[in-house]
């Protein structure tokens, strides 16, 4: 009979367990996809059954109905199956008590998804996704972006597996316009960009938004506010919100704090002290900083390494929120384009 401090003990170690057995899943998640891209047979189809759930909730956030019974038993079942591999690993090293709350957890997660015919709330159908907020935990405006760019966005209960593998952004398919003036950063940045394979990418101080998915804003002298608010009118009926990544030579802008967290745009603050006056060498590797974490899907974006980057952050977050006033109130992107 287990004692009150082993009934405590799996109390507390169950439930982590179980998370951990969630980021095992997203591992194997990742190495799904990455068999799908294989060039041998063998792994694209050992690989196959997953690409039945991306069909059934396709790159337009549509569900296929017709792929419903498809999509639990290729995809429900197996990520349960997959998780219960994981606890039975574990069952040789941690007490049984422990093992049966994980057991618990994962057979309740799995009955209500299979209630819900798999309909989760990371799972359904969207007509105007709202942007996801900065969290270490991927919301499902976050995960829905996975069935629009299934080569990113990996994770469905922590981010850990996308910081790990950078897929916190899909670089490939982003059609990116750079405006600013000419300088060592810009130039370095954009070199980049091109590097990592962005579809599409344009620059100059009069490069247009219209039909970017990504408007980098590398002045920081540039009207911020009237950019992001020229691009969300202008994107409010589209399905996706649009990215906006904006230059900040001081870390407390409390314009960007809330822009953080405007349902109607992805903001990303690229925090670039000095950006005017870096050499071409300290502008490179600036660039290259603030990519590693743009592919981590970070909304503070630090150039600069160690203490000081976390010293950036801290003077960020600490930044009260100041709403614009030409800043529409909205709780969902649903409202604005629903709007007459």
């Amino acid at each position: 009979m287990p004692s009150w401090a082993d009934i405590a003990l799996a109390l507390i170690v169950g439930p982590v367990l179980w998370l951990a057995g969630a980021v095992f899943f997203d591992v194997v998640h990742w190495l799904l996809h990455v068999m799908l891209r294989s060039r041998f047979t063998v792994l694209r189809a050992l690989a196959w059954p997953h690409a039945v759930h991306h069909r059934w909730i396709d790159r337009e956030l549509r569900v296929n109905w017709e792929l419903q019974r498809a999509n639990v038993a290729c995809h429900i079942v197996p990520e349960f199956l997959t998780q219960l591999v994981f606890t039975g690993a574990m069952a040789l090293i941690f007490p049984l008590p422990a093992i049966g709350v994980v057991l618990l957890l994962q057979c309740a997660a799995f009955a209500y998804v299979l209630s819900c015919r798999g309909l989760d709330p990371n799972h359904r159908e969207v007509d105007w996704l709202d942007a996801h907020r900065p969290h270490w935990m991927p919301f499902p405006a976050y995960h829905a972006l996975h069935h629009v760019h299934p080569d990113a966005y990996y994770s469905a209960y922590t981010k850990l597996v996308d910081w790990m593998v950078g897929a916190g952004l899909p670089l490939p398919e982003l059609r990116c316009v750079v405006r600013g003036p000419d300088g060592a950063f810009a130039r370095a940045f954009a070199d980049a960009l091109l590097r990592a394979g962005v579809a599409s990418l344009d620059t100059g101080p009069d490069a247009r938004a219209e039909g970017a998915d990504v408007l980098v804003l590398l002045d920081p002298d540039e009207d911020v506010i009237g950019r992001v608010e020229a691009l969300a009118s202008a994107t409010r009926r589209e399905r996706l919100p649009p990215e906006v990544w904006a230059l900040r030579e001081a870390a407390d802008d409390a314009v960007s704090r809330h822009y953080q967290c405007d349902v109607r745009v992805h903001y990303r603050v690229l925090s670039v002290p000095d950006a005017r006056s870096l050499g071409p060498e300290a502008a490179r590797t600036a660039a290259e900083r603030t990519l590693f974490w743009l592919r981590r899907g970070m909304h503070f974006v630090p150039s600069e390494g160690g203490f000081e980057a976390f010293r950036a952050w801290r003077r960020f977050r600490s930044s009260e929120p100041q709403r614009p006033g030409a800043a529409a109130p909205a709780r969902h992107r649903a409202e604005l384009a629903t709007a007459m």
